[in-house]
């Protein structure tokens, strides 16, 4: 008996494991370039049972702070941890008024954001600043 409750309370163990050593997405997140050479830092930060994304800064190509009606704006909202250690979400676009189901992982400073239309699938991995 005593043996059947050990294994037990390991196999919950191990299966609650896997979201509470995650890595962090918590902190700010440089962008990939988009057609315009636009990058943006984005905060990601628990909203409510969620994680969401707010434009802070935007920057050109060669990094030097640039105006933009992004800054401010949400690019990702309602992301909901999964069991794999992954998160479920909206993401918005790259035209301000698409959004799209996305799939969001981090592995130590690397940030990947994939969204899917059918068997076509979008990815982009984003940095971490701090």
């Amino acid at each position: 008996m005593f043996l059947l409750k050990y294994i037990y309370c390991a196999a919950i163990f191990a299966v609650s494991s896997t979201t509470v050593f995650a890595d962090v997405v918590e902190g700010v997140w440089k962008s990939t370039p988009d057609v315009n050479g636009l990058v943006v830092h984005v905060r990601a930060k628990p909203c409510g049972r969620a994680l969401c994304g707010t434009v802070e800064r935007a920057k050109d190509r060669r990094g030097y702070d640039k105006r933009s009606t992004a800054v401010g704006k949400r690019v990702f909202w309602d992301m909901k941890p999964q069991p794999d250690g992954s998160y479920v979400g909206t993401l918005l676009g790259t035209s301000a008024s698409e959004m799209r189901k996305a799939t969001m992982l981090v592995h130590g400073n690397a940030m990947r954001l994939q969204t899917c239309i059918g068997d076509a699938c979008n990815e982009m991995i984003w940095t971490r600043l701090r």
